[in-house]
């Protein structure tokens, strides 16, 4: 039986996210239960059901406390004969965070200076606040924003934006926003305004028929106008029409009137809306049955040779029928495209091995634009395209951008496209950019080692080197111990300078540096860590030492050159310099990982991230510049992100003083989360597992993992946390690469 920490506490009326993520050593497990369990006088539990992965799956439960409850915990019991690990558990206050439905279209009327929308409401869990109405001219920047309320129970809301310009676009923009602030997917459209109406004396409140061509008995009317004091009588058998109107040619325009009938008609009312150009073109248009008053509207297009327009009736429906506020009024075009434009003057300013510099102008649509889309692929290649983001800056009139993760000596097909709100995605600016040859932090590095680096790249995505670390005590025990389980040496040997242990201190690094040469020189890859004591200990300090404290003010005595305590410092690494001196000398590469796990406070260097990198930059400095130590690769390897181990970014030197990027990944905690965010971090450096304890799962790896080029398992770990079928499993996978049997 197990718990994951003590019962939280829980509030009455306030719901919990409660979930676990759980992974099996192995198959076998057909499924597992762990328990929610809540206590007070209420008591109960409630389950969360897995699967028995062998990936870590996560599942979660939404428990809303009932009064009387006052505790809540997650319990477990494995009955299942298969180890599985647990990870991340949490009982947390829920937070919405999924949007509402978008709204419906909204359907529109003109009306005198505005428009009328009416919309269909939008749904969510948690409850839809109001909606969101924005509008602008086409032309123009910034959005004005309304805020409709919601209410429950309502389907249908109507809102009319009134004082709007005539003869004007406007581009509107609709979104649903629920209680916690979550916004929904935005409903758009070009809605126009009208120029000004045409008719002369639309609404009758002349009280005579004039301008109006009278062909029998039109009159004017009180009799319950749509608007004012007149409307338009027309008898049964009786019919005119408007003045004459100019018509500019191919212009759209709203034709729009309201009538309503004295009592039932015989037969439809219809109109007709005549173009005089060359001949005369007639539009019918049906008016509704209906004794109230009813609105009908129609768009007409003129054609080019058009120069006069009129509306006309002619009642035979067998009853009288009335009819006010005639409206004939030009609209502008709408854009045929709601597209952005191009993102214009786009070009490569530069690359490098691993990147390529990019500049583009700011695109213009009726939408603005929320962002840019950066597409890139290998030129002529097959593979799908990838894709970055970059935020539109309002106001911003260009924009520079540095696309990483990019692949060395490699010709690239990129696209630029700039993205609406709405999501509407302009055409593509394309352009092309090759990197160049790989490069070493270090502009002066070795060709061992940048032949090294270029083999770390070649094979990134496409393989992984095996490695096994050893104490440098004896420092092929577990090397060779892996290759009498497997049958091939790995492809990656390592070791570590550490710390005093006890007998010949200097005899025992000696022994491992020739090691080092040995394996080099039968084909192992080498890679070095350095557990440094603390600079103000005596040489003979041991691991008691490294896990020992450093206050603040020794840290900040340490990092600045000059000081006894960096002077320490220095004597401790001129020391280990003089070691790498002689694998330099050999002419042997060293994939060189000092200072890891820096993101927690295992080990002195680490906790203060500015501290921390300052003292990196120290190391780097001081080996590159003063030691020469040109067969040097940086590794920079924080561990896995848990609860004793924090964000590793702001521990991170920069790309000027790390050439690979490896993180330290220990009780099978191999997340999707850790491996991307190492990917984004490198910007297309290589990544690895610069430790572990249980081997990496070779499905994970080619799935879901595939830029992580090698991984080295911790010397007795390798037998300790791992069955001989899985390491024979990783070891001989086709992605795998071994030092096949010349190790020795």
């Amino acid at each position: 039986m197990g718990e994951v920490g003590q019962p939280g506490g829980c509030d009455g009326g306030k719901t919990y996210r409660i979930g676990v993520w759980v992974k099996f050593a192995g198959t076998g497990a057909t499924g597992h239960t762990i328990s929610m369990e809540y206590f007070g006088s209420q008591q109960g539990k409630e389950s969360l059901k897995f699967s028995g992965s062998t990936d870590w799956e996560y599942q979660q439960i939404l428990f809303t406390p009932a009064a009387g409850v006052q505790y809540a915990r997650v319990s477990f019991w494995n009955n299942t004969a298969v180890d599985y690990f647990i990870d991340d558990a949490v009982i947390r206050e829920y937070a919405d965070e999924e949007p509402p439905t978008a709204p419906g279209k909204w359907e529109t009327e003109l009306i005198e200076d505005g428009l009328k929308l009416t919309w269909t409401g939008s749904a969510d869990d948690s409850g839809v606040e109001a909606y969101q109405l924005s509008y602008k001219k086409t032309e123009d920047s910034g959005w004005q924003n309304v805020s409709v309320p919601h209410v429950e129970g309502q389907t249908k809301y109507t809102y009319s934006l009134e004082n709007l310009e005539a003869y004007q676009v406007y581009a509107l923009k609709l979104t649903a926003v629920d209680e916690a602030g979550n916004i929904s997917d935005a409903v758009i459209g070009l809605e126009a305004t009208p120029g000004p109406n045409l008719v002369e004396n639309p609404g009758l409140e002349t009280g005579s028929v004039s301008p109006w061509e009278v062909w029998k008995n039109l009159e004017t009317t009180t009799d319950h106008p749509h608007s004012g004091q007149y409307a338009l009588k027309i008898k049964n058998l009786t019919g005119g029409g408007t003045k004459k109107i100019n018509v500019t040619p191919d212009t759209t325009y709203l034709v729009s009137f309201w009538t309503r009938f004295a009592g039932e008609p015989v037969t439809s009312f219809g109109l007709d809306f005549s173009l005089f150009g060359p001949t005369e073109t007639k539009v019918p248009i049906t008016a509704p049955v209906s004794t109230e008053w009813t609105k009908t509207e129609e768009r007409i297009h003129s054609g080019s040779g058009d120069k006069l327009m009129r509306l006309a009736m002619w009642n035979t429906t067998g009853v009288d029928m009335f009819m006010d506020d005639v409206f004939v009024g030009a609209l502008p075009e709408l854009p045929a495209n709601l597209k952005p434009s191009v993102p214009a003057n786009a070009k490569v300013n530069g690359t490098d091995w691993v990147s390529a510099d990019l500049e583009w102008e700011a695109s213009e649509g009726p939408y603005g634009v929320k962002a840019y889309t950066v597409s890139y692929k290998e030129e002529g290649g097959n593979e799908e395209w990838r894709t970055v983001t970059v935020p539109a800056v309002q106001g911003q009139t260009s924009y520079s951008y540095k696309l990483e993760g990019l692949s060395p000596e490699t010709a690239y097909d990129i696209e630029i496209k700039a993205v609406s709100e709405g999501d509407l995605v302009s055409e593509g600016a394309v352009l092309r950019a090759a990197t160049s040859p790989v490069r070493a932090s270090n502009p002066d590095a070795s060709a061992e080692a940048l032949s090294l680096l270029e083999r770390l790249y070649d094979t990134t995505g496409n393989g992984i080197f095996t490695g096994q670390h050893n104490y440098y005590e004896d420092p092929s025990n577990w090397y060779n111990k892996a290759a009498e389980i497997t049958g091939v040496y790995p492809a990656l040997w390592g070791s570590d300078f550490a710390y005093y242990t006890g007998g010949d201190f200097a005899g025992l690094r000696q022994k491992m540096i020739n090691t080092a040469i040995a394996k080099a020189q039968s084909g192992a890859m080498i890679t070095l860590t350095y557990h440094q004591i603390r600079p103000f200990d005596p040489k003979t300090a041991g691991w008691e030492s490294v896990k020992a404290k450093v206050t603040e003010e020794q840290m900040e005595e340490i990092v600045p050159p000059g000081t006894d305590l960096y002077n320490q410092w220095a004597a401790q690494v001129d020391e280990v310099a003089g070691y790498l001196t002689q694998l330099k000398d050999a002419g042997v590469p060293v994939l060189w990982r000092p200072y890891h796990e820096m993101n927690a406070e295992f080990f002195w260097w680490g906790g203060r991230p500015e501290l921390f990198k300052q003292l990196w930059v120290n190391m780097y400095d001081r080996f590159t510049n003063v030691h020469h130590l040109d067969n040097l690769i940086w590794v920079w390897s924080p561990n896995a992100e848990s609860e004793w181990a924090y964000d590793s970014a702001p521990y991170y030197p920069g790309h000027d003083y790390v050439d690979v990027l490896a993180m330290d990944i220990y009780n099978n905690d191999y997340k999707d989360a850790y491996y991307e965010k190492l990917v984004e971090l490198s910007g297309g450096r290589p990544i690895a597992i610069g430790e572990n304890g249980e081997l990496p799962d070779p499905k994970v790896l080619k799935e879901r993992q595939p830029r992580f080029v090698y991984f080295m398992t911790w010397s007795e770990y390798l037998t300790n946390k791992n069955s001989v079928e899985k390491i024979n499993s990783l070891y001989h996978d086709a992605r795998t690469i071994n030092n096949g049997g010349s190790g020795l």
